[in-house]
């Protein structure tokens, strides 16, 4: 009896602490439902709301598009809880989210990114990333690279020029502040390959896995 004891105690503390130390998984909050609008002369993508911590990094879908466009954006301020607005959406956003500005609101979905690693949480969120955005070609060099506000480094892209479907597959090497009159830059070389000009309409679509 005191061997069975003893073999159950042992048994106890070995895996009584493995199953307590089992990492949890946290599944990411969605939410749909109708923003309105603000002015702000603050160049990046923000929204309010009212229960995300400030500085909440979310994936924002347009719903009143087809196909729906995503942005990430980040928890920048604070509303109080109503049942007719889920979130305030800086005015930023209009145009690569594709708001009708003259509505004042939006219908939209908000996923937040899951907290992990930068890197990681690029990768899980990117997966099926898509986003539509006006693209310029002034990087120098003659590497397919580009800048983006929020894609990682070394994140492998497809950027399709909308109005001609051609395509080119760049490498992100930088960051740059996210802007309301464009959401990429291209190396010359790439924006030569799918004809970006001043200011064009691009689709962006991560390629890693």
């Amino acid at each position: 009896m005191r061997k069975l004891v003893l073999v159950v105690g042992l048994l106890s503390a070995i895996l009584i602490p493995c199953f307590a130390q089992q990492p949890q998984v946290k599944i990411p909050k969605v939410e749909e439902g109708n923003a309105f609008l603000y002015d702000t002369d603050d160049p990046g993508y923000y929204i309010s709301h009212s229960t995300y911590p400030f500085g909440t990094q979310v994936v924002v879908t347009n719903l009143d598009v087809n196909p729906p466009r995503q942005l990430q954006m980040q928890v920048g301020g604070r509303i109080e809880q109503n049942p007719d607005w889920l979130a305030a959406i800086s005015s930023t956003a209009v145009t690569p989210l594709g708001i009708d500005a003259g509505k004042g609101y939006v219908r939209v979905r908000i996923a937040e990114v899951p907290k992990v690693t930068q890197r990681k949480a690029m990768r899980a969120t990117v997966r099926k990333f898509s986003q539509l955005g006006l693209a310029i070609g002034r990087r120098d060099g003659n590497d397919m690279t580009a800048s983006h506000p929020s894609l990682s480094v070394g994140t492998k892209i497809r950027v399709t020029n909308q109005r001609t479907g051609q395509s080119v597959v760049a490498t992100v090497t930088a960051r740059i502040r996210a802007s309301q009159t464009r959401i990429l830059e291209l190396s010359r070389a790439a924006a030569r390959v799918i004809g970006v000009n001043r200011s064009t309409e691009v689709r962006i679509e991560s390629l890693d896995q």
